[in-house]
């Protein structure tokens, strides 16, 4: 193995790396906006059920 083949799947192991991260940071994302929302909702149903 060549030193540019090297190279190449360092590259690419850092790249699969970054994505992996990137992944788990949007799936932490969605998941906190997901809980966010629900906990707005009940809020919501709870205002309109027992506000007034």
């Amino acid at each position: 193995m060549d030193d540019e083949e090297k190279i190449a799947q360092g590259v690419a192991r850092g790249i699969a790396r970054y994505e992996a991260a990137r992944a788990e940071v949007q799936g932490r994302q969605l998941l906190g906006c997901l809980l966010l929302f629900a906990v707005f909702t009940v809020g919501f149903i709870l205002l309109v059920t027992y506000g007034s």
